[in-house]
């Protein structure tokens, strides 16, 4: 294991995290802000953020397998200074070509400080205290996306109204919650350095596709694209249709607050939850609810018909990272955790890439409410994949002859046949 003593490395954990998010949530939407300053629509709006993620698909995969050869403090420490770099190119962007260099530096340290995180996470928690652990380190996440627009918003809607200069002072301000986080990140690194694995420790060459084989892993990791995809899109284009329908900044920051409040409630309260429903019903009934009260989101004409639905969609999308996480880190070998992670991070990352510029490319066909619908869909999408293993969960004994009174009960099919192994889930 990384670290052995519980209580100070999951503390700092989650101070971390709070700052990373609120970086990169007071970040995304003033960009936004910044690339309509420097002249750009909808669509620029859209490309600029998927910037900040193009770098990281290629990236996830190989930072995973390099935590799990003992490289964790190199991850932390370059992490937290390529999040500080990130932001101060931000601030002093006068292109939308530097913006989006800008975002490429800041996505790329975000996710090596979450691998990070997330593989501390796993190895402090046993079996049984992962959803809760997981849980607690999202709620600190959405602590900080709660605080992040609120502090954005704030900064770009209570100035002088040059939004350039409005948005570099909201860009310094991420830069010092960065340098906070490398400090924080130092201990971490001594910590994960005293624990790390020898050269020695093997790892099988062709990890990453002996995961990919794994069905489950493969579903779990869609959930997280499509939840991911939806708080990218909902973050970048709620201030699109704010501007369109008249709200102002500081009005569109506590919206994005109201949903990251409202997911760091849900998060507290996952193992109430798991205890009442299994982990399959929480992701479906979750995806459900979003992908609806998305759709419902571009008929809200009044600012508290929008925070109404902005706090359904943080109860309930706050569900799916967390529990995700447990998934994914159950369907791995234990040698081989932050290896899953990183393909987990994978395709967060790619959904970061191409859902922002997928949901530009049909504002521009459709306006601004494409980018909802289109997000809405996909969730639903999320949700149709989970069903079957949420059917063969609730009815794994309907694949034998129900007992009758008087009547013995036989398997209609020899174990080990093609037909039996079949009746797993997912299926062959």
């Amino acid at each position: 294991m990384i670290v052995r003593r519980l209580a100070q490395p999951l503390v700092l954990v989650a101070l971390a995290t709070l700052g990373v998010h609120l970086t990169t949530f007071l970040a995304r939407p003033v960009a936004s802000y910044r690339v309509l300053a420097l002249g750009g629509d909808a669509r620029a709006v859209g490309l600029v953020a998927a910037a900040g993620a193009f770098l990281p698909i290629f990236l996830a995969l190989p930072m995973g397998r390099s935590a799990d050869r003992g490289r964790l403090p190199w991850l932390l420490l370059g992490g937290a200074l390529l999040l500080a770099a990130g932001t101060f190119l931000l601030a002093n962007a006068g292109s939308l070509g530097a913006m989006a260099g800008g975002n490429v530096v800041l996505g790329t340290g975000q996710l090596a400080l979450m691998l990070a995180f997330q593989s501390l996470v796993a190895a402090l928690s046993a079996p049984e205290h992962q959803d809760r652990n997981f849980g607690w380190f999202t709620a600190a996440a959405s602590a900080g996306q709660l605080a992040g627009p609120l502090v954005g918003g704030w900064v770009v809607g209570g100035g002088s109204g040059d939004l350039l200069a409005e948005t570099r002072v909201a860009f310094l301000i991420g830069t010092a919650a960065s340098a906070a986080i490398l400090l924080l990140c130092v201990p971490l690194a001594a910590s994960a350095r005293r624990g790390a694995p020898t050269g020695r420790t093997p790892v099988r060459r062709g990890s990453a596709t002996v995961l990919l084989r794994n069905r489950r892993l493969l579903v779990a990791i869609f959930t997280s694209f499509a939840v991911m995809s939806s708080v990218d899109v909902l973050t970048a284009y709620l201030p699109v249709l704010g501007h369109e329908r008249g709200l102002a900044p500081s009005v569109v920051g506590a919206l994005l607050a109201v949903r990251a409040g409202f997911s760091f409630v849900s998060r507290l309260l996952i193992p109430l939850l798991l205890a009442r429903a299994g982990r399959l019903t929480v992701l479906m009934v979750s995806g459900a609810l979003s992908a609806a009260s998305l759709v419902a989101l571009v008929f809200a004409t009044q600012a508290w018909h929008v925070a109404v639905l902005m706090a359904v969609l943080g109860t309930v999308l706050g569900l799916g990272q967390p529990l995700t996480m447990t998934w994914t880190v159950r369907e791995a070998p234990e040698n081989l955790r932050s290896t899953a992670l990183g393909l987990r991070l994978t395709g967060n990352r790619v959904a970061q890439a191409v859902a922002p510029a997928a949901a530009g490319a049909v504002s521009a066909l459709v306006g601004v409410a494409g980018p909802f619908l289109f997000i809405a869909a996909l969730l639903a999408a999320s949700t149709v994949t989970v069903l079957p293993g949420w059917r063969a969960e609730r009815g794994a004994a309907g694949w034998r002859w129900r007992r009758r009174p008087g009547r013995t009960t036989r398997s209609t099919t020899r174990p080990g046949s093609r037909r039996a192994a079949c009746r797993r889930w997912p299926p062959c």
